[in-house]
């Protein structure tokens, strides 16, 4: 047939091409050798196609087999996990050794192929060239069992350094270079992974010394929370809240005669181990700088003039009070350096108000003047002291400090409590505030109450 509409119907059915009589010998060879060509570059594209799809299986594997080990904790694991890589590229034969006082034993053999003639982990050893060098973490070679040729892969597992296991992959065929750059990749992987957990394990253990040192040293701040029972005529409660392990505020009480007690409540500037250790030093300080008939206003002087000489240029001072209870008058000399100012509540007249004189901070100028109040508390008054971790606390928004009138708001109604259920009343104040989230610093409170 040579007519247009035949030719025309013959394209639009599907064909390639269309051959009129009488055939031209040379041109229908030569359109069958186009022909022949044409069809196996398609098949090439098909096959090149899916050896990448294949190949694109097997690194959705891997990276599977990644993502689930990226949470083991022991080079065991890895190691033992590491049979999932017979399921990545075909093989005959895996078997998994693990290195015990030098010598490699097996923990895993598993033949993939029935009938597999596969050349066991503990035939290998006695090739000793396969394990003199340890620079190369995979190495190829051929061996035959009876009459059929062995095509191995082995693959060293390294930890901390040395040899950790090895994982022995047999075939029938040669390793294709697609198949040798996926254990490749997998070897990097697993080696790159146990550096990990060694790392993990080494910063745990530093993790656990450090926290073992910091409770020591936790354990001995609270062994020296003084004892505030001892203080006749008075109920006296404290709250002591780290924001850390360690914190920057400390208060100490201590008797300066047998007439006299004094408490001290200091917050140093920031918090965390440092804050901790100077705040040790400062508590030192205070001790040594006190003594009967020493007014507060005296004792904050030499403290400053101490530390604006030894801390000034490492940027630490402190806010303090001082509190001296004087037990022949009933009266108390109060000083505040910094300090956020106390809380008198006053039982006889329901009336809640701020102490008076505020001082300098201690320890950030030199020659600075301290002055001291005189207060009275009769029965039920008490003084509410605080550290400005409290009053600084924001709102589960963020957009509010909890902030002073706050805090005095939470301490009406409290002039029938005790000083330790004032302060659970203030605490439970603060926390309904914040959301109980977590605190930002640390926080110190102290009630004392006339009884």
């Amino acid at each position: 047939m040579t007519d247009n509409k035949t030719i025309e119907a013959a394209y639009d059915a599907g064909a390639d091409d269309y051959f009129r009589k009488p055939f031209v010998q040379y041109e229908l060879l030569s359109k069958l050798k186009i022909f022949d060509n044409v069809k196996s570059v398609r098949e090439n594209l098909r096959i090149a196609y899916q050896s990448q799809l294949d190949q694109n299986i097997q690194i959705l594997r891997l990276s599977d087999f990644i993502k689930n080990s990226l949470n083991n904790n022991d080079a065991d694991t890895t190691l033992i996990g590491a049979e999932l890589i017979s399921d990545i590229i075909e093989v005959g034969y895996i078997e998994i050794a693990k290195v015990r006082n030098s010598i490699p034993l097996s923990i895993t053999q598993k033949v993939k192929t029935n009938n597999f003639a596969f050349i066991p982990f503990k035939e290998l050893l006695k090739q000793d060239y396969l394990f003199r060098s340890t620079e190369h973490n995979i190495k190829y070679f051929k061996g035959k069992r009876g009459e059929s040729d062995i095509y191995s892969a082995m693959l060293s597992v390294k930890f901390k350094n040395s040899i950790f296991g090895y994982i022995l992959l047999e075939k029938s065929t040669l390793f294709s270079h697609n198949e040798k750059e996926l254990i490749s990749l997998y070897v990097d992987y697993i080696n790159l992974l146990n550096d990990n957990i060694s790392f993990r394990n080494e910063l745990k253990n530093i993790n656990d010394s450090y926290r073992k040192e910091i409770n020591i040293i936790r354990k001995l701040e609270v062994s020296k929370l003084p004892d505030f029972s001892v203080i006749e005529g008075y109920d006296t409660s404290f709250s002591f809240m780290p924001a850390q392990e360690l914190s920057g505020d400390f208060f100490d009480g201590f008797f300066l005669d047998e007439d006299t007690y004094q408490i001290i409540l200091c917050d140093i500037s920031g918090h965390g181990i440092s804050s901790s250790y100077v705040g040790n030093q400062v508590r030192t300080l205070f001790r040594e700088k006190s003594a009967p008939g020493k007014k507060p206003s005296d004792i904050a002087k030499e403290v400053n003039e101490v530390l604006f000489a030894e801390l000034s240029e490492f940027r630490f001072y402190c806010t303090a009070q001082i509190v001296q209870i004087y037990f022949d008058t009933d009266t108390i000399l109060f000083l505040s350096a910094g300090h956020p100012k106390g809380i008198i509540s006053r039982d006889s007249c329901k009336d809640i108000k701020l102490t008076g004189n505020q001082s300098p901070v201690i320890g950030l100028f030199s020659d600075e003047i301290y002055r001291e109040e005189i207060i009275k508390l009769s029965v039920g008054d008490s003084l509410f002291l605080y550290t400005d971790g409290i009053i600084e606390e924001h709102s589960t928004d963020c957009q509010e400090m909890y902030g002073v009138n706050r805090l005095i708001e939470s301490l009406n109604g409290t002039e029938n409590l005790s000083s330790s259920e004032i302060l659970h009343h203030a605490l439970g104040n603060l926390y309904e505030f914040n959301g109980y989230r977590p605190q930002n610093d640390d926080i110190t409170l102290i009630c004392i109450k006339k009884i």
